[in-house]
């Protein structure tokens, strides 16, 4: 894809890409966002429920956020496209992918629905390389209508989701996935507006911030300016952007514009610095470039006057000749920095530290939107994806979040399961004594009812004895808070009142009840917490 460039005289700079903002996302009406659907997948048999089945509802409420207020018609197809996609998540295409790439020579199987779910809506950092596959692919309408289909699901679910998160933006351009945009620029299918708007915003937003930094500070940063100078002299950049700039139609909000931008921008990155010896190779063909710039000169009159005075410049340079500098990384270094960056190794520490960082924060943003289970789930998923990446404090904090969300969902035991296991990776997180404490005496007033029996006055003052102890070191590490003062005083108020029922009780039941308490622990032993670490 690559081509090359020579130097050249200009007579006034280009504006950097830096300098000329990226505008607010293009909308292409209510419905641009929404994946297409296909008939044959209607059909299909329900897919077994996966680990991240119970999660999905988070991942879901954040697709949709974009589409609160409009129409609830709109809002709700993309949520049923979202379900169908979690549902058949092209377990046979992305199979495909990954055995092209990972396993030469092999023939390609499925993917497991689970890691497919996983791909689309929990990707690790690893995964990114599939969508810049994905993107990349030829996809004829006639003879891969499939691999179009699912490449279009995988752009919709990046452009609305995962380019929020940093780290897979980052890992997306390290991977190639700039080139990969370009490629998508170009895309004539029937949804092509709706394909090329999103594909320039993407690559408006994710060189923007990488083109403020002229001269790369690290290793890291040199390989990600490498894959910009791949992009910005790959032929499809200036083919795909010349073609939708010749086009007299606006095809999507400010096309003309924003791809005028784009290509000014390239220019001004690309130009080497003073002094500096430009590259000694073939530019890349720009002629269509400049064909479609003065076409646009020429035949838009609504035409703003800074962008005219862009386009102007721009032309101009197209004609006179382009100057560009060298690969910002090369030869040994180069293999040195993608050695870094892509060992096995390297990449499973990666993936494990940003997954767990990346369910907690899905975790956090369900609660807030009052979708508890899924909070929970989440949060779960955080502690299995983390693994050994996951420091104690961290996980401490997780498990104490869990255990909130079980204590709103109305198990107590489990809670306070929850936050034992938070305390003993942090012993000194107040909020897991706090929520241990309020699951254990939750427990205890539940065994307080009349007509129980000895037995359940037993497990109640076990628990009330544990439910004080944890309130009594919440107490220790916070304090100063009125809540946790208020929880020690309810619970050493619960402890004495069992106190005095056990004080109280018959000598009759006192002979029998060893008998049914050690029936009912047996019965009971899940929700005992004694031997739980």
């Amino acid at each position: 894809r690559r081509t090359s460039a020579v130097p050249a005289t200009i007579t006034r700079p280009v504006p950097h890409l830096a300098c000329l903002r990226a505008p607010a996302r293009a909308r292409l009406g209510a419905g641009a966002m929404a994946p297409p659907s296909s008939e044959s997948e209607d059909n299909a048999p329900p897919v077994p429920i996966t680990k991240w089945t119970p999660a999905f509802e988070a991942v879901l409420k954040q697709i949709c956020v974009d589409y609160e207020g409009q129409d609830p018609k709109v809002r709700d197809g993309m949520a049923t496209g979202m379900r169908r996609l979690f549902e058949k998540p092209f377990e046979v295409e992305l199979g495909h992918l990954s055995a092209c790439r990972g396993r030469t020579g092999t023939a390609p199987g499925p993917m497991s629905t689970e890691d497919a779910q996983r791909v689309i809506f929990f990707p690790q950092l690893a995964d990114m390389q599939v969508y810049v596959d994905a993107f990349g692919l030829l996809t004829p309408e006639g003879t891969a209508r499939r691999e179009k289909l699912m490449k279009f699901k995988l752009l919709c679910i990046f452009y609305t989701l995962h380019r929020k998160d940093g780290a897979l933006a980052d890992r997306f351009m390290h991977c190639g996935g700039l080139e990969s945009l370009c490629d998508m620029v170009g895309d004539d299918s029937d949804r092509a507006d709706i394909i090329r708007s999103q594909a320039v915003e993407l690559l408006m937003e994710l060189l923007e911030p990488q083109m403020q930094l002229p001269v790369a500070s690290s290793p890291r940063q040199a390989h990600l300016h490498h894959q910009i100078w791949r992009c910005l002299r790959s032929r499809a950049f200036w083919q795909n952007f010349a073609r939708i700039i010749a086009d007299p139609a606006e095809r999507f909000p400010r096309s003309h514009e924003n791809c005028t931008r784009i290509i000014a921008g390239a220019i001004g990155w690309m130009r080497p610095e003073e002094r500096c010896i430009p590259e000694a190779v073939a530019p890349p063909d720009v002629s269509e470039a400049a064909d479609a710039i003065r076409a646009y000169l020429g035949g838009s009159k609504g035409i703003r006057p800074d962008i005219r005075g862009i386009a102007e410049d721009l032309l101009e340079e197209l004609t006179v000749g382009l100057k560009m500098k060298e690969d910002p990384l090369q030869g040994e270094a180069l293999e040195d920095a993608r050695e870094d960056l892509f060992e096995d190794e390297a990449v499973r520490r990666e993936s494990s530290a940003h997954a767990w960082q990346a369910l907690r924060r899905l975790g956090n943003d369900a609660f807030k939107k009052g979708l508890i289970w899924p909070a929970e789930a989440a949060y779960g998923l955080a502690l299995q994806e983390g693994g050994t990446q996951l420091p104690d404090h961290e996980a401490s904090l997780i498990l104490s979040n869990r255990s909130l969300m079980l204590l709103k969902a109305g198990h107590p035991a489990d809670a306070a399961r929850s936050a034992a296991e938070a305390l003993r990776r942090d012993p000194r997180n107040a909020k897991a004594a706090y929520r241990r404490a309020v699951g254990l005496e939750a427990l205890a007033s539940a065994e307080i009812a009349p007509g129980d029996g000895a037995a359940a006055l037993r497990r109640g003052l076990r628990f009330a004895e544990e439910a004080f102890e944890a309130a009594e070191l919440a107490a220790r590490l916070e304090a100063k808070d009125a809540k946790v003062a208020e929880l020690l005083q309810k619970a050493k108020g619960r402890l004495e009142e069992l106190r005095q029922a056990e004080a109280a009780s018959s000598p009759a039941e006192a002979e029998v009840a060893p008998q049914v308490d050690a029936a009912d622990a047996a019965a009971d032993d899940g929700a005992a917490l004694d031997g739980m670490d």
